[in-house]
C-alpha cells in the first residue's frame, strides 16, 4: 500500500468535513468547537467522499482517490479559507472555575488507549467476519472493487426473470448505497484488504468521542464529567464490538443522529443559530446511511418546526410537530421510499402477531436492557439519574429538551419491537440492539447532563 495514498484515505475527509462544517457554523474560537469540527467533520467527510466517489468514480472505482481527492481537498480548503476570511472578533470571556479536571482526563485518556489498543489489534488481525455486514453492506463495495465497475443490485426476483451477466444480487440489495460508497473511498488506498477497510470503524470510534467531548463543553459541562461521559460511551461493549468488527451501519447512524441532536439543542436552546445548518445536513444525510436514518430524519425535522413555532400554547405547537412528521411520512410512500416498505411490512403482518406475545416481547425487549452485558450500566443508572435528581435537570432547558428528543426515539424503537411483527427480532436478540446503540451517544450525554447540579450559562470559552 502506498503510504501517501493512506495518509490521503484519512486526511482528505477530515479536511473536507471540517471546512464545510466550519464553514456553515464560523470559524471555531473555543476549544470545544474545534474538536466538534475535527471529530465530526472526519464523520461527515467520510461520507461525502463517498458521494464524490459515487459522482466522480463510478465508472473507474479503482483510482476513486486520483479522481476525488482534489475536489474534495478543494472544497475543504476553500471552505476553511472563507470561514477565516468571514470570522469576526472573538468574544472575550472569563473562563470558568472549575474543579481540578485533568485528572479524569488522565484517567479516562489511560483506560481508552488501552481499549483502542485492543480495538485495532483486533480489527488488524482478521477479515470481516461473517455477519450481516458481511452480507448487506461490505457485499455492495467488494463486488465494485474486484469487478473494476459497478454493478447493479436487484431483487432476487428480478435478478431470475432478467438474465444479464452485470446484474448482481444480495440480501441488502435495496439498501442506500452511500456506506458501500464510503468503503469503496477507503479501498481506493491499496485494494480490497478488509483489515485496512475496517479501520475506518476505528476513526469512527476515535471522532465520535471527540466530537462527544466537544459537544458536552458546548453544552456547559465541566471537563470532568465530560471526560466521564466520553469514558461512559467509549467504553460499552456493544458499541466496541460494533468497532472491532466493522461493516456495519448502526454506530455512523448513531455518531450522526447525536451530534445532529446536539446541534438542534445549540441552536433552540443555545441560540446559536447556525447551528440550524448543521441539523439540516445531517439530516440530509442520514437517510442515505441506512433505512432507519429516515425515521431519525423525520423525528429531528419535527423537533425544529416545533422549536421554531411561536410561543403558541404547548399542545397547538405538539399537534403542528406531529403533523409535520405526518406530510413527510406520506411523501415518503408517494415517493416510493424504501422504509416505507419496511414499516409497512411489519405493521401489515401486526395483523397475525399474537397478543399474547407482547409479554415475551416486552420481557426479552427488557432482558436486552438489563440482562445482558451489551451496556455495563448504563441502563441502571439512567433511570435512577432522571428520577433522583429530577428536581435538578427540570430546570435545565437543555436537558429537558434532550429528555423529550431522546424519549421520543426510545418509544418508537420500543413500539416497534414490543406491538409489531417485529417482535420476533426483540426475542432473538438480532435487532433491537443494534437500534438502541443508535441512540447511545444521546443518551451517554443525556446520563452526564442530567447528573448536573445546575445549567451552566456559559459554554467553554
Amino acid at each position: 500500500m502506498n503510504p501517501l495514498a493512506m495518509l490521503a484515505t484519512w486526511c482528505v475527509p477530515l479536511l473536507l468535513g471540517s471546512g464545510l462544517y466550519v464553514l456553515v457554523v464560523g470559524w471555531p474560537c473555543r476549544r470545544g468547537e474545534r474538536l466538534v469540527a475535527t471529530g465530526l467533520g472526519w464523520i461527515v467527510g467520510v461520507l461525502l467522499c463517498g458521494v464524490l466517489a459515487r459522482l466522480l468514480a463510478a465508472t473507474d472505482p479503482a483510482h476513486v482517490l486520483m479522481h476525488v481527492s482534489p475536489w474534495a481537498a478543494l472544497i475543504g480548503a476553500s471552505s476553511w479559507l472563507v470561514a477565516w476570511w468571514c470570522r469576526g472578533d472573538p468574544v472575550a470571556a472569563l473562563p470558568p472555575h472549575e474543579p481540578r479536571w485533568w485528572p479524569w482526563a488522565l484517567l479516562a485518556l489511560v483506560l481508552l488507549g488501552w481499549r483502542g489498543w485492543l480495538l485495532a489489534s483486533d480489527i488488524l488481525l482478521h477479515p470481516t467476519l461473517p455477519w450481516d455486514a458481511w452480507a448487506a453492506w461490505q457485499a455492495k463495495a467488494k463486488t465494485w472493487v474486484l469487478a473494476g465497475q459497478i454493478a447493479p443490485f436487484v431483487s432476487f426476483n428480478d435478478w431470475l426473470t432478467h438474465p444479464n451477466e452485470v446484474l448482481r444480487t444480495g440480501v441488502g440489495y435495496s439498501y442506500p448505497d452511500l456506506l458501500p460508497w464510503a468503503i469503496v473511498w477507503f479501498a481506493g488506498a491499496g485494494g480490497w484488504i478488509e483489515p485496512w477497510i475496517n479501520l475506518a470503524w476505528f476513526g469512527l470510534w476515535i471522532a465520535l468521542l471527540i466530537a462527544q467531548y466537544g459537544q458536552l463543553r458546548a453544552l456547559g459541562v465541566e471537563s470532568g464529567r465530560a471526560w466521564i461521559g466520553v469514558y461512559v460511551l467509549g467504553s460499552l461493549p456493544l458499541l466496541e464490538s460494533h468497532v472491532a468488527l466493522g461493516g456495519y451501519a448502526d454506530l455512523w447512524l448513531a455518531a450522526l443522529f447525536a451530534q445532529a441532536g446536539f446541534a438542534w439543542l445549540r441552536w433552540h436552546c443555545r441560540a446559536e443559530r447556525r447551528q440550524l445548518g448543521v441539523v439540516i445536513g445531517i439530516i440530509v444525510l442520514l437517510p442515505m446511511v441506512k433505512l432507519e436514518g429516515a425515521v431519525w430524519a423525520i423525528v429531528l425535522g419535527a423537533a425544529c418546526v416545533f422549536s421554531s413555532l411561536p410561543a403558541w400554547p404547548r399542545r397547538r405547537r405538539f399537534l403542528l410537530g406531529v403533523a409535520f412528521a405526518t406530510a413527510l411520512i406520506l411523501l415518503s410512500g408517494a415517493f416510493g421510499a424504501a422504509w416505507i416498505d419496511v414499516a409497512r411490512r411489519y405493521i401489515g403482518n401486526s395483523a397475525a402477531f399474537n397478543l399474547a406475545d407482547v409479554s415475551d416481547s416486552l420481557g426479552a425487549f427488557c432482558n436486552g436492557l438489563w440482562a445482558q452485558g451489551n451496556w455495563h450500566l448504563l441502563w441502571f443508572a439512567l433511570p435512577v439519574v432522571l428520577v433522583g435528581n429530577c428536581r435538578a435537570w427540570m430546570r435545565s432547558a437543555t436537558t429537558r429538551r434532550l429528555v423529550v428528543l431522546a424519549g421520543v426515539s426510545f418509544l418508537l424503537i420500543a413500539g416497534l419491537f414490543v406491538f409489531t411483527a417485529a417482535a420476533r427480532y426483540a426475542q432473538s436478540y438480532s435487532a433491537v440492539n443494534r437500534l438502541l446503540l443508535q441512540l447511545t451517544p444521546m443518551l451517554a450525554a443525556l446520563l452526564i447532563l442530567a447528573a448536573q447540579r445546575s445549567e451552566s450559562s456559559q459554554p467553554e470559552t
